[in-house]
């Protein structure tokens, strides 16, 4: 895990294609994790079953992580590879953006390392873990406890001294889920502070059956049968609740308010890069959707792009629209491929580093 995003260090060759807003291109992303594999450079951070992968393998991957064709979100992707830790249910992601808030007490929209730890996630590290009999015997790893660690890493701006976490861009990463419309629907949640309810009427799109906290393809840490039940009961729980709350829709349901920038930083998947120059440290993009959500905006009569109550923003229907064919907030599911390599090599023997490097040119 630590080894794949050395991919932005500067030491690493090609890190001018990676850009630390969280994008990579999708071709540079594919040549870094096929140089990994084939040149023995990812042995001490990848388990087997990556190191059978194929280059068509690895191009299947960076298209599930690819936004708008051309560009990867690295952050995803280590997030996705770090499976399988808990997933967060609405109301989580809620309680823990208001523990950030209440730490944030100037309202910058970011908290240092302490602050975070402080506020803690919605899972600890204080694993049931076996202690030694024997003093001089060391500890058990205590996997979610790096887990929460590397999360502030992964999304925290670190060229700042001390580094900042934009708190609520890290929390709108995990309102993924497996259901896309779900997950648009817990990231507006988290954009606004508060449970958004499903007002109108959205085709629903069929969620993946597997559950996405058994998934472990960077850490080889198998789940038991009775915890993989626990999260799959967990989010049939969350969408039985959903269901019952959209059955008993309050009056003053969606009152709040929402801004552009808010709705902007909601669908963010739509930023379209301007400026790909090799040498610039940040690549330029701009929101393809800006100029209809402006539309949008008018023809609600926010002429000057004031906010908008959520409930008549979800009537319109370029907004429907947008909610129901959005697809960033669906977790990306590369379990299926590693499985697929797994079986192909057992079929026909191992592939040896020779036959990827022919693949790769």
């Amino acid at each position: 895990m630590d080894k794949v995003s050395q991919c932005n260090s500067p030491d690493y060759p090609g890190t001018h294609s990676v850009d630390q807003a969280g994008i990579i291109g999708n071709k540079a992303f594919t040549d870094i994790l096929l140089d990994l594999v084939t040149l023995n450079l990812g042995t001490n951070s990848f388990p087997s079953s990556w190191m059978h992968l194929t280059q068509p393998d690895l191009q299947e991957i960076t298209s599930v992580l690819t936004v708008n064709t051309e560009f990867v979100d690295w952050r995803k992707f280590l997030m996705v590879t770090a499976m399988p830790w808990p997933m967060p249910l609405e109301e989580e992601l809620l309680e823990t953006l208001q523990r950030f808030k209440a730490l944030d007490e100037a309202q910058t929209g970011t908290i240092t390392f302490e602050q975070y730890k402080q506020a803690g996630l919605w899972f600890t590290g204080d694993e049931d873990i076996k202690i030694p009999e024997n003093p001089l015997e060391p500890l058990p790893f205590n996997r979610q406890e790096h887990l929460i660690e590397f999360f502030f890493r992964l999304f925290a701006d670190c060229e700042k001294d001390p580094p900042q976490l934009d708190y609520t861009q890290m929390l709108l990463y995990f309102a993924c889920h497996p259901d896309t419309l779900e997950g648009v629907y817990r990231a507006l949640s988290v954009a606004v502070g508060t449970h958004i309810f499903r007002q109108v009427e959205t085709p629903m799109l069929t969620a993946e059956k597997t559950s996405i906290s058994t998934v472990s393809p960077i850490e080889e840490f198998p789940e038991t049968e009775e915890s993989s039940a626990k999260e799959e009961r967990e989010l049939k729980e969350e969408k039985e609740e959903r269901d019952q709350k959209e059955e008993e829709i309050p009056e003053n349901a969606n009152t709040e308010k929402i801004s552009m920038e808010t709705l902007l930083k909601v669908f963010g998947g739509g930023n379209e890069v301007l400026d790909a120059n090799r040498f610039a440290s940040y690549l330029k993009t701009e929101n393809i959707y800006a100029e209809n959500l402006i539309k949008t905006f008018q023809d609600l009569g926010a002429k000057n792009l004031e906010p908008i109550e959520v409930n008549i923003l979800l009537k319109h229907p370029y907004i429907q629209d947008l909610i129901a064919n959005y697809v960033d907030y669906k977790f990306p599911d590369i379990k299926m491929i590693l499985q697929r390599s797994e079986h192909a090599q057992g079929s026909d023997g191992e592939r040896s580093p020779s036959r990827l490097t022919d693949e790769k040119k």
